[in-house]
């Protein structure tokens, strides 16, 4: 099993400084696109780089990303893009996965799985507890979010090679193997594998007492379920260059599981267990020195599994601080990446510009600040 959450799935093409236009978003459209043999697509479309790149929603909420050379014919069929119900996005969720497949609705969600009805239970509630809590620490951050207008789809999987199964059909391009769970971008689902492995437990306490062998298994419905409320409230806007350093940050800096509680987390602030101490290791064996300017500028060690340790640690203490410690910056910063474009990316140069317009400082300037703060935390029991 992997030691450090999975990154959130995304394929997005993008494009740095090109002109770019928005059709009306109120419309419904279909694209007939060659790929290789004619095949339509229905919805709204979010945005388009002439010549280049037309993002498309369906109803679902799945993106398309078309590139212009693909497309055969477009047509506006005059009527509003209305997004699926509850009951719509349901039927939609059971066409896409195996039979045995049962729907549990919460306020929030729409989980679908074919897990024992116990555990599904406690991961609805698990989500909206960490739904309310979310929104709870952007008021009190004073950061301007909105809560979705639709449920938020999840599905849960039994077994692993049900789960690898869907992933390899959903992205191809992916390995997940030993993943636990992940954030799709383009659909807008969370898909969760059940590893407590047994449809047996028939009550609530033997849930609990078996998640509470396995944390990681809530870190990862928490970790997930941050990504997916982050795109589906304003904070971070779908197909556009969203930083992984804060994407993974956040959703770590909510992760932390606490056994005192019911569904072992109740907040988000917790001091991480994995990462704190692979900060100070890193720190002790002169791995961080300079290395700011390069998280936030790039992604590519977020993509390196060499690298991918190291760069989730420093991310985890990053987003840490800066919450902690610089409360106003980060809603500068926030509403920066609300304000970004879908398939339209910065240069390294515009990232650390970004960052130091909203922290004053440049990452790599705040090094000796973040270190002495990670120093000095404890972690959470």
């Amino acid at each position: 099993m992997r030691h450090w959450p999975s990154i959130f799935a995304i394929i997005c093409l993008l494009a740095a400084n090109l002109p770019r236009c928005i059709a009306d978003e109120e419309a419904t459209w279909t694209i007939t696109v060659d790929n290789p043999t004619p095949t339509e697509f229905r919805g709204r479309i979010l945005a388009e780089i002439p010549d280049s790149a037309v993002l498309l929603e369906e109803k679902n909420g799945k993106l398309h990303q078309i590139p212009t050379q693909q497309i055969l014919s477009r047509v506006n069929l005059d009527e509003p893009f209305v997004s699926f119900s509850s009951s719509e996005l349901v039927a939609d969720l059971l066409r896409q996965v195996p039979d045995g497949f049962e729907i549990v609705e919460t306020e929030h969600y729409v989980l679908c799985s074919n897990s024992a009805s116990e555990y599904v239970q406690y991961c609805g509630e698990l989500l909206e507890t960490v739904f309310d809590r979310y929104f709870q620490f952007m008021i009190g951050q004073k950061i301007v979010v909105t809560q979705p207008t639709r449920k938020l789809p999840i599905i849960v999987f039994a077994s692993a090679a049900e789960f690898q199964t869907f992933a390899a059909k959903q992205h191809p391009e992916i390995s997940f193997a030993d993943t636990p769970g992940y954030f799709s971008v383009s659909d807008n689902q969370t898909l969760l594998l059940d590893l407590t492995g047994d449809r047996s437990i028939r009550s609530s306490a033997g849930i609990r007492k078996r998640m509470g062998e396995k944390f990681l298994q809530v870190a990862t419905i928490v970790h997930e379920a941050v990504h997916q409320l982050a795109f589906n409230s304003g904070l971070q806007v779908r197909m556009a260059d969203n930083p992984l350093w804060l994407s993974e940050g956040l959703a770590m800096y909510f992760e932390t599981t606490s056994s005192r509680s019911s569904t072992l987390w109740d907040r988000p602030g917790r001091v991480n267990p994995r990462h704190q101490p692979a900060f100070i290791k890193l720190l002790n064996g002169n791995r961080i020195t300079g290395g700011m300017n390069s998280l936030v500028a790039s992604d590519a060690a977020f993509l390196n599994s060499d690298e991918m340790p190291t760069a989730y640690c420093k991310a985890w203490a990053l987003t840490h601080y800066l919450i902690r410690e610089k409360t106003n910056g980060c809603k500068l910063y926030f509403q920066s990446l609300s304000q970004r474009k879908p398939m339209v990316g910065l240069t390294a140069e515009e990232k650390i510009l970004e960052f130091q317009t909203a922290f004053g400082k440049s990452p790599d300037e705040t090094e000796r600040e973040l270190v002495s703060y990670i120093r000095r935390q404890r972690v959470s029991r």
